[in-house]
């Protein structure tokens, strides 16, 4: 019964200490990682901002604009449970430093008793030395030795008194010096805790400011959603629109692909295989494009994704799904489109009412560009990653720049965001 009621107790304990052992491990890393954390949220605030004035400017409210404007309060939302987690490991950093300067008073007090105690001894030997430094009372202690013997055992204890307190001397030099060293450490503590105590000030100012800012633009939402709700008849329209669209483009993507496909099994039949088989560059490519799933560049240097892969419930409308086969990225005006890898054009396609599309293969995957408004390369092209394909297409009716990124494995589609490098 008595191990049943230890063993919880010396888990518990052991967990704590395995926490705290994790906590000093990553509390410097994750400072820093935060830091860099806010500081890319807070671009794409910006960002965000600056396509969203520039809405403004064209006094054009849609469903765009409204994702975002929830990208922007969803950034928001992050730089604040940031700055809790800064706020959190602040407090502990407070508690820490607060802990130090205890133990360190406690042993400077300790030190220091222990340094008088010497003092007070030093002081007796100091008196008890008298013998020692008069030359006729110490040849007198000496001489009324009842025996040679005596007198060499007197001899060597004033030489041994002698060293003790000489030793005694270099002693209090010491702690003297230790307690010199143990006060500068904790002013250094003391000024270490109120530059924490400071920064912590200031993270909860810069919190407090946030969530005043969030609070306006989750109202500004709402208003934005009131506004739109009243345009039912014209965004059911624009979502079957975009339906025909997407529809149409993603026949297209298919129909190239299948191509590509049965290009390859025939490729390979010819040469004495019946099943699909890439080149010995195409299965480079497609290797490396797989060992680079996560940190892939974006098609735009600058843009926040508004709409992401798959299903998605409707901003405004309630009860409506809409499907992407990639994820939607806004950016700004005339931007240049990059190509995400090394590959070949596998076709340049015209969509009516959304652009021109660039499909480029990767071996056998296919990553697609589409609302595009000029093109700069052409089918069979090789391309390097990052090179610019074309210019980014603003919509006329909405004043909309978007680019859709699209990638697909074979005829299977994939999710983009998952391959692109994600700043944060």
């Amino acid at each position: 019964m008595l191990l049943l009621k230890v063993i919880p107790k010396y888990i518990n304990n052991l967990f704590i200490l395995s926490f705290l052992v994790f906590y000093q491990i990553t509390f410097s890393q994750t400072k820093d990682q935060l830091q860099d954390k806010k500081e890319k949220l807070k671009n794409e605030i910006d960002f965000s901002n600056k396509l969203l004035n520039s809405a403004k400017e064209k006094k054009k409210n849609s469903t765009i604009i409204l994702s975002t404007l929830n990208k922007k309060i969803s950034a928001r939302s992050e730089i604040i449970n940031t700055m809790e987690i800064e706020a959190l490991l602040l407090s502990k950093q407070l508690e820490s430093t607060s802990n130090k300067i205890t133990e360190l008073n406690n042993l400077i007090k300790k030190n220091q008793d222990e340094l008088n105690y010497l003092k007070l001894q030093y002081a007796d030997m100091l008196n008890s030395a008298y013998y020692s430094k008069n030359h006729k009372k110490f040849l007198a202690f000496i001489f009324a030795s009842n025996s040679f013997n005596q007198a060499l055992k007197r001899l060597r204890f004033f030489k041994e008194y002698e060293q003790y307190r000489k030793n005694q001397t270099k002693l209090i030099l010491e702690k003297e010096n230790n307690l010199t060293l143990q006060l500068e450490k904790l002013n250094q503590l003391r000024v270490q805790l109120k530059m924490q105590i400071n920064k912590k000030k200031i993270v909860l100012s810069n919190k407090k400011i946030e969530s005043d800012l969030l609070s306006k633009e989750k109202q500004n939402e709402e208003n934005i959603i009131l506004e739109l709700s009243k345009k039912e008849k014209d965004l059911l329209k624009l979502i079957e629109e975009k339906k025909k669209t997407s529809k149409e483009l993603d026949n297209q993507i298919k129909k190239i692909i299948e191509e590509e496909i049965r290009k390859a099994k025939e490729m390979a039949k010819n040469n004495g295989s019946s099943s699909f088989e890439m080149t010995p560059e195409q299965k480079i490519i497609s290797k490396e494009f797989i060992s680079n799933e996560g940190n892939l560049p974006w098609p735009v240097a600058r843009g926040i994704i508004i709409e992401s892969f798959g299903k998605q419930k409707h901003a405004v409308l309630p009860g409506v799904i809409t499907y992407n086969n990639g994820i939607k990225i806004a950016t700004e005006e005339a931007s240049s489109v990059r190509s995400i890898f090394n590959g070949k054009v596998s076709n340049v396609l015209n969509i009516p009412g959304s652009g021109k599309a660039v499909i480029i293969s990767h071996g056998n995957y296919f990553s697609v560009y589409s609302g595009l408004s000029d093109v700069y390369v052409k089918s069979t092209e090789n391309v390097k990653t990052k090179q610019s394909i074309g210019l980014s297409s603003t919509n006329t009716f909405t004043n909309e720049t978007i680019v859709e990124l699209q990638i697909w494995k074979g005829s299977q589609k994939l999710d983009p965001a998952k391959w692109i490098y994600r700043a944060y």
